[in-house]
């Protein structure tokens, strides 16, 4: 499976609210252009004079000049501002600003991974929304990055974020023993409404402040989507160990109305598995989560344990639900994370698995398409696979990743270093529904989940730290190309490499106009010293 990010518990209890404010009270703009020089960003040229210019367009920006929506070729000589300059190969990413999300050197140090954080931007893209694991809800100006709204939650981590249609309200899940769904005012993010889920898959305690990934046994709300007509789906999903020392699950699909009303729910009643990850297809009316099961005992019968459940969002009844089995002999389960989606005019459901397999069936769960990329290979005695983390349906094709070497867990040292790489490592994958592949991007950046812009063609490669590899310029994102013409290999969709100082975490966000979200966060060196920020950057 891929590997996950875990935020430490240790900072939900141990930071104080006043010590997060000061952290988040202000912005950073970038450096201001070069003066005499044009900068080519992504359907966009940026001029070092600002303001009313000789060409009396385009938007200021923070650090000084402003940007000029253009289309441009490589190679092509243009003017603007009596500037003259030639169009490179491939864009240029320009900080627009960062925003600091406080301190979270004590997470990285005690051994955890990237903090979740949840971005998401308001529907005309001139407010963005952040959400942290310390339990921070910010709304920044897109353009500038000053600060509007801050709000301290108590014992929470931020676990989605999303606007209402008309941008009037912004809705936040929480990961904490309440599981609360908050209705906010983004002017001051104050509650208009709340829904506590821990009411439905139960409470448990805040984890004690040593326990970094204890934050996962609290209950959460997961996906968190939007309707057009407003309304809600998402699922409440509670795993943890009881007071006996029992290990639950606990978890309940529900569709809620933009006043904060459960309006239905499935099963009827929580059910003991996880549900988590919805995808949508709003059109077709269809919605797609996956199923688990991590609880002692049995899984409950009837359900797709280790694969997809689809319903139909307006009756919230059962569609199809898609088992799958363990790829044997190194792994006894199938377990599905991220990569999934539902297509009901392309009659598909996708599926990629831990083990490094896809699998595509129809809307009735007959098999379409079988891949077997990043399956175990053998490298001399010891296994390798590299996993699927992220994927998702595109027209009458498919897009995935496949992560970093690994050894799966059911061989007999999986703690070791790979021999090897796997032949599929660190790659997007497109792929037709007829099982022809299309191209191929391969990196040596650890991939840190993909993100589809507005546009339906910009794809957002995340780049996160590396295990064997310290390299700072692998940190960050890199922008491929889903249209086009059709027989352009990978290396030729790359549009632009966009480098952090920091890793990414996975979760990233764009707007129609190409301004891309990225939340950066610290690393630790081989010297076991904490390097890097936990910060929000934006870039164009």
């Amino acid at each position: 499976m891929p590997l996950l990010s875990r935020p430490a518990l240790s900072a939900l209890s141990a930071l104080s609210a006043s010590a997060a404010l000061v952290a988040c009270s202000a912005s950073e703009p970038a450096a201001p252009p070069v003066e005499g020089e044009l900068v080519f960003v992504r359907g966009g040229v940026v001029s070092p004079i600002a303001g009313e210019a000789a060409d009396g367009e385009g938007q200021p920006l923070p650090g000084g000049g402003r940007l000029v929506a253009r289309d441009w070729q490589p190679g092509e000589t243009v003017s603007l501002d009596g500037i003259e300059g030639v169009a490179p190969r491939e864009a240029e990413c320009l900080t627009l600003f960062q925003v600091d999300l406080g301190d979270v050197a004590r997470l990285v140090a005690m051994g955890g991974s990237a903090p979740n954080t949840a971005l998401a931007w308001s529907p005309g893209g001139d407010r963005l929304a952040v959400g942290s694991y310390r339990g921070e809800v910010l709304v920044v100006d897109g353009w500038t990055g000053e600060v509007q709204a801050r709000r301290q939650l108590a014992e929470t981590m931020v676990k989605a974020l999303a606007w209402s249609p008309d941008g009037g309200t912004l809705y936040a899940g929480e990961q904490s023993p309440d599981a609360y769904v908050r209705a906010l005012d983004p002017a001051t993010l104050g509650d208009r409404w709340t829904l506590r889920l821990a009411d439905r898959v139960e409470s448990s305690p805040a984890p004690p402040a040593e326990d970094i990934y204890g934050v996962y046994t609290l209950p959460a709300a997961y996906g968190l989507l939007v309707l057009r007509d407003g309304s809600l789906f998402l699922t409440a999903l509670h795993s943890w160990f009881d007071a006996a020392g029992t290990k639950r699950n606990l978890s309940q699909a529900l569709r809620v109305s933009p006043a904060g009303e459960v309006l239905a729910e499935w099963p009827e009643a929580p059910v003991a598995v996880t549900l988590a990850h919805p995808r949508l297809d709003e059109d077709s009316g269809y919605v797609a989560f996956t199923v688990n099961h991590s609880a002692d005992g049995a899984p409950p019968e009837g359900l797709p344990v280790g694969g997809v459940q689809v319903l139909d969002l307006e009756t919230m009844t059962p569609v199809v639900g898609v088992l799958n089995e363990g790829l044997a002999p190194h792994f006894q389960e199938a377990f599905v994370w991220e990569a999934l989606d539902v297509d009901r005019d392309q009659d598909a459901l996708l599926m990629g698995f831990g083990d490094g397999r896809v699998r595509v069936t129809d809307l009735r769960g007959a098999d379409r398409l079988g891949l077997t990329t990043g399956a175990p290979v053998m490298a001399g005695e010891v296994p390798i696979h590299a996993s699927v983390g992220w994927g998702f349906l595109h027209g009458d094709g498919l897009v995935y990743s496949t992560g970093r070497t690994l050894i799966p867990w059911g061989a007999a040292s999986p703690d070791l270093r790979p021999p090897s790489s796997h032949p599929a490592e660190n790659t997007v994958h497109h792929v037709g529904l007829d099982g022809t592949p299309r191209w191929s991007w391969s990196t040596e950046r650890e991939i840190q989940g993909l993100s589809l812009g507005p546009d339906g063609r910009s794809l957002v490669v995340g780049a996160g730290s590396r295990g064997s590899d310290s390299r700072r310029d692998l940190y960050g994102a890199v922008i491929l190309d889903l249209g086009g013409e059709p027989g352009r290999s990978g290396t030729e969709r790359q549009r632009a490499v966009c480098s952090t100082e920091g890793p990414v975490f996975f979760r990233h966000a764009m707007t129609a106009d190409g301004r891309l979200a990225l939340t950066e966060h610290p690393w630790r060196e081989e010297d076991e010293s904490v390097q890097g920020s936990y910060r929000l950057t934006v870039m164009r």
